[in-house]
């Protein structure tokens, strides 16, 4: 789903023939959001693909002049073609465990050699979101908030990145370690306790998108 909303939504095909297909798949992350109560989230990006349709609209009809009618299509395009497919990723990493996702690409039948890069890579960028976080607490604390940035520019960037670098160091090297003693080796059968398997609302969606996928090269190659 992920690469269907990213894929169709960016080349905007469906928007010029079948434009409710495309506002479904810009609303549908956010509504997925909503299932799994992150109702902050999911109205922030409803209200973000209102204001982007009212100024692409605005852009179009009342004629802005030059610079401010590029500034508002750009915007309107980041969120209306690319935010939705990364919001639906970000949803995608909420609600997936690593031991699902583990267990589901083996019964895919994926290789070892693509899964254990996989699982290590994602457990990383979870964990660089935690360290970025403490790091932010921790400007906080001693007082470098955002509106001291153009006071001590220097000194924010120092505190934010320094910290974080080292932070990535150990944190690359304990995920490395934390795959090898969960017992993902190349080659070697690994027993887990997650019991994934494809629900009817799976394969409903499944459909859904590859029936998008049809709609979209229809539209461009009719």
């Amino acid at each position: 789903m992920t690469i269907v909303i990213s894929f169709v939504l960016l080349f905007g095909n469906l928007q010029k023939t079948y434009p409710w297909v495309a506002w479904c798949l810009m609303v549908l992350p956010y509504m997925l959001l909503l299932s799994e109560k992150k109702f902050g989230k999911a109205f922030k990006g409803i209200a973000w693909l209102i204001v982007a349709l009212i100024l692409e609209k605005c852009a179009v009809y009342f004629s802005f002049s030059g610079l401010l009618a590029s500034v508002a299509l750009f915007f309107s395009i980041i969120v209306l073609r690319m935010l939705p497919g990364i919001v639906m990723g970000e949803y995608s990493l909420l609600t997936t465990s690593m031991s699902d996702l583990v267990t589901s690409l083996q019964k895919m039948k994926l290789p070892d050699a693509l899964i254990i890069p996989i699982s290590v890579m994602f457990r990383f960028f979870y964990t660089v979101k935690e360290d970025y976080q403490q790091v932010t607490e921790a400007m906080y604390l001693h007082g470098l908030v955002g509106r001291r940035f153009f006071r001590q520019p220097l000194r924010m960037i120092e505190y934010r990145f320094v910290p974080l670098l080292l932070c990535l160091s150990r944190t690359a090297d304990d995920v490395a370690i934390s795959a090898t003693t969960r017992g993902m080796v190349v080659g070697q059968k690994r027993s887990t306790i997650s019991n994934t398997k494809l629900r009817i609302l799976d394969y409903v969606l499944i459909l859904a998108m590859l029936a998008v996928l049809v709609l979209n090269f229809w539209s461009q190659y009719a």
